[in-house]
């Protein structure tokens, strides 16, 4: 059974839900553990037994010593990038809030992933920025702007 586009849009949304439950979430536990950092250890801990109960589940093969050094450099930095990711969450989520949190790193995101598209930069296939798409992230920033100053 193939997923449709619909389909892809819900299972994101959802995914994108989880973003700012898991930064209250981990926050409370850093508080309870008395650091961010002890709440951001074990929040990566878990996942990576998660991943590799699923990853035993499925019955995943390790890849090979050829195929682990023929990547490229920059894409063992998405591990560095997610470590930063759940310690700026559970750091600043809960001191910012967590619509005002969610609506700055969306625009980042949003961001990011123009320039990344535009330039077919680590893997994406090249899809210009077009003015339709600035006026997207124009609405984005509109919407950052309104959640983060209407208090």
């Amino acid at each position: 059974m193939s997923i449709t586009y619909l389909g892809y849009f819900f299972i994101a949304l959802i995914i994108g839900c989880g973003g700012p439950v898991q930064a209250g979430i981990n926050s409370t536990l850093a508080k309870t553990l008395g650091h961010p950092l002890l709440g951001a250890i074990t929040n990566t801990t878990i996942a990576t037994l998660v991943i590799f109960i699923v990853m035993i589940t499925f019955r995943v093969p390790l890849p090979s010593i050829k195929a682990i050094s023929s990547a490229p450099w920059w894409a063992w930095l998405g591990g560095f990038i997610g470590a930063f990711a759940v310690f700026g969450a559970l750091n600043y989520a809960p001191k910012m809030g967590a619509a005002a949190y969610v609506s700055v790193t969306i625009l980042g995101i949003v961001s990011a992933s123009l320039l990344l598209d535009h330039f077919g930069a680590i893997g994406f296939q090249k899809n210009p920025i077009t003015l339709t798409k600035l006026f997207g992230a124009g609405l984005v920033v509109c919407g950052m702007t309104i959640i983060q100053f209407q208090r």
